[in-house]
């Protein structure tokens, strides 16, 4: 169970790592970069909650491992 749930929280950082790529596909979506960022973040953590994480990284955990900000 360990091993799948890190696979999950490793596969769910690394697809939302492509969110801002995907978001400037988009014409017109005119998000500045800390909304990107923002959206990025909530979307990793909306993933690692469906994967069925149990909340060992809080949204906060998250948000200062990926900008590098305590």
């Amino acid at each position: 169970m360990v091993r799948e749930k890190e696979w999950a929280i490793a596969f769910a950082r690394q697809l939302a790592s492509e969110l801002p790529a995907a978001v400037h596909d988009v014409q017109d979506l005119r998000l500045s970069k800390q909304q990107i960022a923002q959206l990025r973040l909530a979307f990793e953590n909306r993933l690692i909650q469906s994967m069925g994480e149990d909340a060992d990284e809080t949204p906060a955990a998250i948000a200062a491992r990926i900008t590098g900000k305590p």
